[in-house]
């Protein structure tokens, strides 16, 4: 096997580092910044597997006219370009997330579901370990002991069943003689970035368009009406404990006696 470049170790190396402190505050005891640090840590690790991807694969990371590395985003749609990574519409999707996640907290706030974050999580962990085998013949043991993967004291949940039990949640803060409007924005900001999974412009969540997602749910409008690009997000979940199964898909509703079919999966996580 060629010998890597000292770029590629690099990039390589802080992309587990991040996804090490991505997993100790994962089960860290303490809430107080644990969701932020999650987000920063993950986006931050996946950044950097991307572009070690690349290095390895004679993939420019640095910007021509600027001279500066790339953007994420931009590391995303690369990866799904070359050969070698071939990133799926899913997996980027799945990233693009985590970003959306990751920006909201960084430069605002959210309030994210617990279950939420754990699906993905697990399915982001997942995803890395394909890359690590996919792109450069590495087994995750090799990095990250399954004993010390992201755990949780339930199991991860049906997608669907959350997403509408966030949707509720958010109904009840907007409810009359209700106080909870801020927090209300907050999950509803969280909402809108999973949108990303199938559209990758709507990672970037406007006030505009929360504004627009708490006037349909102080009307009354169903989730399905008001977040439509959520409703082809579904999940296939198998195994349980360290060795749970995550799998974030596409699902594709065809209607009047046509079958639905469901798409390539982006991340599968295995412990």
């Amino acid at each position: 096997m060629p010998r890597e470049s000292v770029n590629v170790r690099e990039l390589k190396r802080k992309a587990v580092a991040s996804l090490r402190t991505t997993i100790t505050a994962f089960n860290a005891l303490d809430d107080d910044g644990r969701v932020t640090t999650v987000l920063l840590h993950l986006q931050h690790s996946f950044e950097m597997l991307l572009k070690a991807a690349l290095d390895k694969n004679k993939v420019p990371v640095f910007d021509k006219r600027s001279e500066r590395s790339i953007t994420f985003e931009f590391s995303v749609r690369k990866a799904q370009e070359t050969e070698g990574i071939k990133l799926t519409d899913e997996e980027a999707g799945t990233l693009r997330v985590i970003d959306a996640w990751r920006d909201a907290a960084q430069h605002w706030y959210l309030v994210l579901d617990e279950a939420l974050l754990y699906l993905h999580v697990r399915a982001a962990v997942t995803l890395f370990e394909e890359l690590l085998s996919r792109v450069f013949s590495e087994p995750m043991a090799d990095h990250v002991p399954a004993r010390v993967l992201p755990i949780s004291a339930e199991p991860p949940q049906d997608v669907q069943l959350l997403i509408d039990r966030e949707y509720e949640r958010v109904a009840q803060l907007l409810g009359p003689n209700k106080r909870g409007r801020g927090e209300a924005q907050a999950r509803i900001r969280a909402l809108l970035a999973m949108e990303a999974h199938n559209d990758a412009d709507a990672g970037e969540v406007r006030q505009a368009d929360v504004r627009r997602v708490e006037k349909a749910v102080r009307q009354g409008s169903p989730r399905e009406q008001t977040f439509p690009k959520l409703a082809t997000v579904a999940s296939d979940i198998s195994g349980e404990g360290l060795t749970v199964q995550v799998k974030l898909v596409k699902w594709l509703f065809v209607f009047e006696g046509v079958e639905a079919g469901t798409g390539s999966s982006g991340v599968a996580v295995a412990g």
